[in-house]
């Protein structure tokens, strides 16, 4: 989740981190043995003493297996991460995104951001920025530079010991900070794509990012955490150095590595709930050797569209009723 915003670097409110909080208490040693078909895991990192990742493997016995990654956002973590995607936050609802992705065949990994001896389970990941003005998203993992690329390249490992996967198919995809942290291992990893949810291509500011990349953002005009247009804005009145690369900036960036044109076509979903303050447009970039997709949020916050309201309208923004984020994400990935 967030449950809070995440390129802010705010870290939240411990009341409700406390309920979201699932500690670790895993021996580093008892490594994950094989993910028999429907199996869900949670799994320790060699190396890593609080990091373990959740695991939920599909039914289908056909192999090798599609991997999405799913990031939370900072203040998070992992068993929030899929929280955030239901609707009222009900993990058993069917139309949330572990539920959706493992039905149609892909492996979901949740790992687990930075968090601090304090507040283990608020935790942030190390997205990129902290040069030429721009914010260092986010909070402690960013600042103290943990290298959660290499961490990320252990939880495939052992994801790799569990089930067979096709490397050549790896997806990631997260809100806010963790749309950020998709971004940055879009740039350091050759993945498949990537659809990142309210967080930006921060990372692009202080390292060149190469291409091509599916890329699908989702984000919405009205984000009072991770601003539209470029800036410093930050959930709750709170002030950071330095300001959150625009989606404009990040679009360009990955329209310049796809080699689209600058000419895009947009279409306009259905308003199926009006009532939801929000409309929604497709905004779709031609000539791309790889798709290079926007789904502009008009009077959108930052959140998971049809997901969890994790926190007041007041804070957070309003929520897309009119699509379902999770099957628009899915389909971008390539799911019948």
């Amino acid at each position: 989740m967030p449950p809070f915003p995440a390129a802010s670097g705010y870290r939240g409110d411990v009341r409700l981190a406390a309920l979201l909080f699932l500690p670790a208490c895993l021996n580093p040693l008892d490594r994950c043995g094989p993910g028999a078909p429907g199996a869900s895991l949670t799994c320790p990192v060699p190396g890593e003493v609080d990091r373990a990742f959740d695991l939920h493997v599909p039914s289908s016995t056909a192999t090798p297996l599609p991997v999405v990654i799913v990031f939370h956002g900072g203040g998070g973590n992992k068993r929030g991460a899929a929280r955030v995607t239901c609707p009222e936050g009900s993990e058993d609802d069917p139309t949330c995104f572990v539920a959706q992705a493992v039905g149609a065949g892909f492996v979901v990994v949740a790992p687990d951001g930075t968090g601090t001896r304090l507040l283990p389970g608020i935790r942030t990941w190390n997205a990129g920025g902290g040069q030429a003005g721009y914010t260092c998203v986010s909070g402690v993992a960013c600042h103290s530079e943990v290298d959660d690329i290499a961490y990320i390249d252990a939880v495939l490992d052992e994801v790799e010991r569990v089930v067979v996967i096709d490397r050549t198919r790896l997806y990631a995809t997260g809100l806010s900070n963790g749309g950020a942290m998709s971004h940055r291992l879009a740039c350091e990893r050759p993945l498949a794509g990537i659809a990142a949810v309210g967080g930006a291509n921060q990372f692009v500011t202080s390292a060149p990012c190469p291409g091509p990349m599916s890329v699908l953002q989702i984000h919405g005009t009205e984000d009072p955490c991770w601003p539209y247009a470029q800036g410093a804005a930050s959930c709750a009145g709170l002030e950071f150095e330095g300001v959150k690369i625009g989606v404009a900036e990040s679009m360009e960036g990955w329209r310049t590595n796809n080699g689209c044109t600058a000419t895009t076509v947009e279409e306009a979903l259905p308003d199926l709930d009006p009532s939801d303050g929000t409309t929604t447009t497709r905004v779709t970039w031609q000539g791309c050797t790889r798709p290079t997709v926007l789904l502009r949020i008009d009077g959108g916050g930052h959140t998971w569209p049809r997901g969890w309201p994790y926190l007041g309208e007041d804070r957070v923004g309003r929520i897309a009723q009119d699509f379902d984020g999770n099957r628009e994400i899915l389909e971008f990935f390539g799911a019948p």
